[in-house]
């Protein structure tokens, strides 16, 4: 059955691909896949979504992964008070399985600090050995409501109170605090709970394992090797050493579906959902003259949303960007202008004179909405939803790597625009896309080998859930660090005993 899928994909071509890669929208590389994104939003970074990974897990094959990150650039070191999840917001993973840009189910992630010697300065009384151990001074623990239907006000017969006081999983501080190592002490083995039937979470820091070369971004696209078309290496990853805080579901798959129903055929529209990750905070905070937590009051309102990588980033013009934040994808048309003349195709042309289609974009806009069959549903509206075909089979990691880091368009059609996962190369794929490589007459050198140099992130990958790595140590990190390919390990998925 995969192999007769994958060879009737093939030979469906460009419109296949072209199909899938833009089902949830237009995206475009920018400073980091989703990594302060807006003006708005980069002054309050415990709100702000910074990836989104979507796939069917290629170990747990029945079920449907998601690990959603917040906290940009998160440094290590953050000592005397280390990152944690905002205990007035909350954190939520969506799923429309309808096609009509609104969710179907919502899994809400509502944190709450605690504190057990209020007189220390430490947040580690001692070496720590146990996810519960009294040394951990400040730790959060967390609640989950699971949604049915539109999220904003539900009513109290649409949401299931799935899980409260599970364990966020503490911060790496370093080897004094963990002596056994972090990933044996209070790592993921011990953060890992089960909810909702069959449904894994976990919550807490991990390595930021995004890659890209931001100084080359933010520095008009300056090729460190002097030449264009960057793919030659070369780049400096600039997400390298920084952590990142993230949610991580592994779901069965018959409990995202419309119909309830294991999904095994690709031409059926049940087989198809889109994801993405929010953040709603109280409209009212009052701060307090004695030094107080402020006080919260008045609806939550949504903040920051993600979906589809890179999207806000550069398609949305600066003066948009806030808005586009507490918009909603069922109204995403209203965006549309964006995508049919971007603005970076204009900015490559006058730094190095490669040529895009012209405007109208209809190349990129004719399918925000995904392709019948595969990733299009009847009445599929256009929204900034991470979609994927669930029927399609996962590509192997185990026991040899079968993955390719270009998704779709390097033949693995178990990646990225089919979903995200987090070893897809998605600024080399987005840049090529925008400079037009769907489109015959543009799919030529230097258009389809356009890159950032950097091909991985500098850590491998885990080979099982949640893939991320460990956090890197406050005591021992770096940044910056020479970038590699590096998918996921065919092993078990072991880790360090220090990081």
């Amino acid at each position: 059955m995969k192999a007769s899928f994958f060879s009737r994909s093939r030979r469906a071509g460009v419109l296949a691909f072209l199909a899938v890669l833009f089902a949830g929208g237009l995206a475009a590389p920018a400073a980091a896949s989703s990594h302060r994104e807006a003006p708005g939003i980069s002054k309050y970074p415990l709100w702000d979504n910074t990836d989104v990974y979507a796939f069917r897990d290629p170990i747990v094959t029945d079920k449907l992964t998601v690990l959603a990150n917040w906290i940009p650039l998160e440094e290590p070191s953050g000592f005397p008070n280390f990152f944690h999840f905002d205990e007035n917001a909350w954190y939520q993973i969506h799923i429309d399985n309808d096609g009509d840009g609104i969710e179907d189910i919502t899994y809400r992630f509502v944190f709450t600090e605690n504190v057990r010697n209020p007189n220390s300065f430490l947040n580690f009384l001692g070496p720590v050995s146990a996810l519960n151990d009294p040394n951990i001074n400040v730790y959060y623990t967390y609640t989950v409501d699971k949604i049915i239907g539109p999220s904003a006000n539900p009513p109290a017969n649409m949401v299931t109170h799935v899980a409260s006081g599970l364990l966020e999983i503490p911060n790496n501080a370093g080897p004094a605090t963990f002596p056994g190592g972090y990933s044996t002490g209070s790592g993921l083995i011990a953060g890992v709970y089960t909810v909702d039937g069959n449904t894994k979470v976990f919550a807490g820091p991990r390595s930021d394992m995004f890659f890209v070369d931001l100084g080359w971004l933010g520095d008009l696209l300056n090729f460190r090797t002097g030449v264009i078309p960057g793919n030659h290496g070369g780049g400096v990853n600039g997400v390298a050493g920084f952590n990142t805080h993230s949610i991580g579901m592994q779901i069965p798959l018959a409990q995202v579906t419309k119909n309830g129903l294991f999904p095994s055929n690709v031409a059926d529209p049940n087989s198809i959902i889109g994801v993405w990750s929010t953040t709603w905070v109280p409209q009212n905070r009052v701060y307090q003259t004695t030094g107080a937590k402020p006080s919260v009051s008045g609806p939550f309102v949504q903040v920051s949303r993600l979906g589809v990588p890179l999207v806000n980033e550069v398609v949305i013009p600066y003066g948009m960007k806030d808005h586009f934040n507490a918009s909603y994808p069922k109204d995403d048309a209203q965006y549309a202008a964006y995508v049919l003349d971007p603005e970076l195709p204009k900015i490559i042309k006058a730094l190095f004179g490669i040529d895009a289609p012209p405007a109208p974009r209809n190349d990129l806009v004719a399918v925000v909405k995904g392709v019948a069959g595969l990733t299009q549903r009847p009445n599929e509206v256009i929204a900034d939803e991470l979609r994927i075909n669930l029927a399609v089979p996962p590509t192997a990691i185990a026991p040899v790597d079968l993955t390719n880091r270009m998704g779709v368009l390097g033949g693995d059609l178990a990646g990225f625009p089919n979903g995200r996962r987090p070893w897809d190369d998605v600024v080399d794929i987005e840049i090529q896309i925008l400079e037009g490589v769907l489109v015959p007459a543009f799919n030529k050198a230097p258009n389809n080998q356009l890159g950032d140099g950097v091909d991985g992130p500098e850590k491998p990958f885990l080979a099982a859930f949640p893939y991320l790595r460990s956090p890197s140590s406050g005591y021992t990190h770096s940044h910056d660090n020479p970038p590699q390919v590096l998918p996921p390990a065919a092993v078990a998925p072991a880790e360090p005993t220090q990081e």
